[in-house]
């Protein structure tokens, strides 16, 4: 499902984050500024190694999480919901990047997300 969460984030084309949306709210609480919680997601992305950058919600302590995935597998957070995935194989960025471009695809990631998409992944995992 790592895939549906990736790709369906780009569908509809870009659209900024609603400031007034509990995604955005929701981030604020966790990370204090929206650039805080990017600088981490991204921190995270640039882990060495291929796998995956994700953004869970925890139902349990009701809070938003960064982690890393090692492959497809390794470190899910079993009880957490996705709200927003960033693949990181080489597959996705290198032939478009080359290895050395891991920043500028990451940056293009953010630039081109439908954030709508993201704030809909963020309700269904609140209530899932």
């Amino acid at each position: 499902r790592n895939h549906e969460y990736y790709f369906g984030a780009f569908e509809g084309g870009s659209t900024p984050l609603t400031a007034s949306g509990s995604l955005a709210k929701a981030i604020e609480q966790e990370w204090g500024l929206f650039d805080s919680f990017l600088h981490r997601f991204k921190v995270i992305a640039l882990t060495r190694g291929i796998g995956w950058a994700f953004l869970y919600y925890d139902r349990q302590t009701k809070r938003l999480l960064n982690q890393w995935v090692d492959e497809q597998h390794l470190g899910h957070l079993a009880t957490c919901q996705i709200v927003l995935a960033l693949d990181m194989w080489e597959h996705a960025f290198v032939t478009d990047y080359q290895p050395s471009g891991k920043q500028n695809y990451i940056e293009d990631f953010f630039a081109n997300l439908n954030w709508e998409v993201v704030e809909r992944n963020f309700s269904k995992a609140k209530t899932a």
